[in-house]
């Protein structure tokens, strides 16, 4: 596995303080709503977007590579009464048979996985989990948007109350052409102000261009469905959108050999 990869088991147990976005959930509900057969959700988390999904009558398959993470989620589910199929695996070696009428990769997490062999390796596995025909709905930032926030300035992710005080979120971002670095730093305030400890969580992700994904998809066996710039399902403008929500179709093909770049 990447040494790129993120330790997200470092701050599971402060993922659900500060990752509060719900912008994107009704649009997967919406494209989950008729489906009829398994949905697979990669880099499910701590249940952010599986909760609703689950509750909404989904047949979901939950991966992710934090174990923390799925122990959230977990825990989620037995307390709400729900059920999932929760699998802790990298997503570029799915060991899963080809039952999925639909995968999710939501949250732009395509971007954390870094280097275009990886990335290939995912889209293989993705693949091969799906049944002939079955979709993949995969969401990134739009590089050129996205991109004006890497200048290495520290910016406030936001506060947010804690018991007996406020954790306090912030980084900076350098690179971007294409692997971006960012420092993201965790403090805890008391309530009188003082800090009382920090968190450091290094992170990577790369600016995926519209034709290098467009290639790579189409190589790997799939057509190119629908590219969205925004979840309200409007065009995707290469300039301002800020998301590209590609859905692919799985053609009835082996997908292309996948080699070492």
């Amino acid at each position: 596995m990447s040494n790129l990869q993120i330790d997200y088991d470092s701050v599971a147990d402060l993922y659900d303080l500060y990752v509060t976005a719900d912008y994107d959930i009704s649009f997967f509900l919406q494209e989950t709503a008729n489906v009829n057969g398994p949905v697979l959700e990669l880099t499910a988390g701590t249940g952010r977007l599986s909760v609703p999904l689950v509750r909404a009558g989904t047949q979901l398959t939950c991966v992710d590579s934090s174990r923390g993470m799925l122990d959230v989620l977990s825990r989620k589910l037995r307390e709400h009464g729900l059920n999932a199929d929760v699998r802790c695996a990298d997503v570029c070696a799915l060991e899963l048979p080809a039952s999925f009428q639909l995968a999710l990769l939501p949250f732009q997490s395509f971007m954390e996985i870094v280097g275009e062999d990886r990335q290939r390796r995912a889209l293989a596995a993705v693949f091969a989990c799906l049944v002939p025909g079955g979709r993949f709905i995969c969401t990134m930032h739009n590089p050129a948007v996205r991109r004006a926030q890497v200048d290495g300035a520290l910016r406030i992710v936001g506060r947010f109350p804690v018991p007996d005080g406020t954790l306090v979120v912030s980084g900076f971002e350098q690179g971007g052409f294409p692997v971006v670095e960012r420092l993201q730093f965790f403090e805890f305030f008391g309530s009188d102000g003082r800090l009382r400890a920090k968190r450091l969580l290094p992170m990577a992700f790369t600016f995926v261009e519209k034709a290098d994904f467009e290639s790579m998809a189409r190589d790997t066996g799939f057509d190119v469905i629908e590219l969205y710039g925004n979840y309200d399902r409007s065009s995707f403008d290469a300039d301002r959108s800020p998301v590209m929500i590609w859905v692919l179709r799985k053609r009835d093909a082996e997908p292309s050999a996948v080699t070492d770049t």
